[in-house]
C-alpha cells in the first residue's frame, strides 16, 4: 500500500512545481507590460503608418471679375431669297452670281426679257400725254360754260355743276392720275427686269439658268450681307444676376466686356447691340444679342454658320476664391489642408468659370487668410485626416 502511494504523491509535487514556476513566469510578463517605460520602448520601435501626401495650391480671397464663357452660332445681319418680280426669259446672268462668290451694292445680277415691258411703258406715257390733253380740253370747255351762264344773266338761279362741266372737269382729272400710277408701274416693271444685289453680299445658292422662264415670285438666289455679323447667346438667371445685377440694382449692358473666339481661339470684335425682350419659356434663359465684325484685325474673315464662344466679362465680386477645377470633386467638395495638417472639407457652389480655374464664394471656407487647396483629390480622403503636402506642379 505504501509503495503505491509514494509514486502518486511525486507526481503531485512535480506538477505543483510546474504549476507554480509558470503562474510566477505570467506574474513577471505582465508586470513588465504595466511599466509605462516598457510601454513607451514598444512605441517606439514599433513601425508608424505615412501620412499621404497631397498637392496643393495656396489661394486667397480677392477681388475678382464676373465671366461667362457661352456658345452660340454665327448668323448673318441680313439674308435674302431675291425673287423675280417681273415675267419673262432670262436673257443673261452675272458670272458673280456663283455660290461664294461676293457682290457689291447695285451689281445686275440677272436680266429678264424686256420688250413687253418697253412697250407698256410707251403706251402708259401715250395714255399719260392723252389725260393731260383731255384735261386741258375739258377745263377750257369748263371756262367756257361759265361764261356762258354769266352771258345769259339768269336771275334767281345758281348754275349747276353740270351746267359748268364740273364733273366733266373731275373724270378727266382722275383719268390723269390713274395714267399717271399707270406709267409708275410700267417704269418698276421695266426696272425690275433687271435684278440687283440690295447690298455688299456673298451668294449662297443659285436658282435660275440662262434662257430659262421665270415668273414673278420665282427665286433667283438667295444671299447674305457682309456689312456685319450677328450672335445671339442665351445666359441662365443665375449667369444674369451676376452678370447684370449688383445690391438689387441693375446694370448697364454696356458695363459687359465682349469678345468672340473661333473654333481656334482667334478673336474678333464684337459688342452687345440688344437684350432679349423676355425670357424663353421653357428654359427661363435669357437671350444677348451680339454683333460681330466680318473681319478681325489680321484680316480673316468670319462666315455665316460659324460655331463660336463668347466669354462675358462683367462686373467684379470683392471676395472670390479661384480654384482649379480638378480640385472640386464629383460631389461638390473642395478639400484643404489646415495649419496643423489636417484635411477639411468643404461643400460649395460654382459661381463661374475662367479658365482652368472655378471662382467660389469666400463662405464656403474657414475664416483665415490662406488657404491650402488640394489639387487632385481622391475619394478615401477622411475629414481629419493628417497629410503631408507638397506643392502642385
Amino acid at each position: 500500500m505504501r509503495t503505491t502511494l509514494r509514486p502518486k504523491l511525486a507526481r503531485r509535487a512535480a506538477f505543483a512545481k510546474v504549476t507554480l514556476v509558470a503562474s510566477l513566469s505570467v506574474f513577471a510578463v505582465l508586470a513588465e507590460l504595466a511599466n509605462p517605460h516598457t510601454v513607451a520602448a514598444q512605441d517606439a520601435s514599433a513601425p508608424t503608418l505615412p501620412r499621404p501626401l497631397v498637392s496643393v495650391v495656396q489661394r486667397e480671397a480677392q477681388p475678382e471679375a464676373v465671366q461667362f464663357t457661352v456658345f452660340g452660332a454665327v448668323s448673318a445681319h441680313y439674308q435674302q431669297k431675291l425673287t423675280s418680280e417681273v415675267t419673262g426669259r432670262v436673257l443673261r446672268l452675272s458670272k458673280q452670281l456663283e455660290p461664294g462668290l461676293a457682290l457689291k451694292k447695285g451689281d445686275v445680277l440677272a436680266e429678264i426679257e424686256d420688250s413687253s415691258y418697253r412697250a407698256a411703258l410707251a403706251t402708259a406715257e401715250e395714255s399719260v400725254a392723252s389725260s393731260e390733253l383731255s384735261l386741258l380740253q375739258e377745263e377750257q370747255r369748263g371756262k367756257q360754260a361759265e361764261l356762258d351762264w354769266q352771258r345769259a344773266n339768269i336771275k334767281g338761279r345758281e348754275a349747276s355743276p353740270l351746267v359748268l362741266r364740273q364733273p366733266f372737269l373731275k373724270l378727266e382729272q382722275l383719268k390723269l392720275k390713274a395714267a399717271e400710277a399707270n406709267l409708275v408701274e410700267a417704269q418698276r416693271n421695266l426696272h425690275n427686269t433687271r435684278i440687283v444685289a440690295p447690298f455688299d453680299a456673298v451668294v449662297i445658292s443659285r436658282s435660275v439658268a440662262p434662257s430659262s422662264y421665270i415668273t414673278a415670285g420665282t427665286e433667283v438666289a438667295e444671299i447674305y450681307s457682309t456689312d456685319a455679323l450677328e450672335v445671339e447667346v442665351s445666359l441662365t438667371p443665375v449667369q444674369w444676376q451676376l452678370l447684370l445685377t449688383e445690391n438689387g440694382s441693375s446694370l448697364d449692358v454696356n458695363d459687359i466686356s465682349v469678345q468672340v473666339l473661333n473654333g481656334a481661339g482667334v478673336p474678333w470684335p464684337a459688342r452687345i447691340t440688344s437684350v432679349g425682350p423676355i425670357a424663353n419659356a421653357q428654359t427661363r434663359q435669357q437671350s444677348l444679342r451680339l454683333q460681330v465684325e466680318p473681319r478681325n484685325e489680321q484680316g480673316t474673315v468670319m462666315r455665316p454658320g460659324t460655331f463660336v464662344s463668347v466669354v462675358l466679362t462683367g462686373r467684379k465680386i470683392p471676395d472670390v476664391v479661384m480654384v482649379p477645377a480638378s480640385a472640386i470633386t464629383s460631389q461638390g467638395y473642395v478639400w484643404t489642408v489646415s495649419r496643423d495638417s489636417k484635411l477639411e472639407r468643404h461643400a460649395v457652389s460654382a459661381l463661374f468659370t475662367r479658365g482652368d480655374d472655378v471662382a467660389l464664394d469666400v463662405n464656403a471656407f474657414p475664416a483665415h487668410g490662406a488657404w491650402e487647396i488640394v489639387v487632385n483629390p481622391i475619394s478615401r480622403y477622411l475629414p481629419q485626416q493628417i497629410v503631408t503636402t507638397q506643392p502642385a506642379e
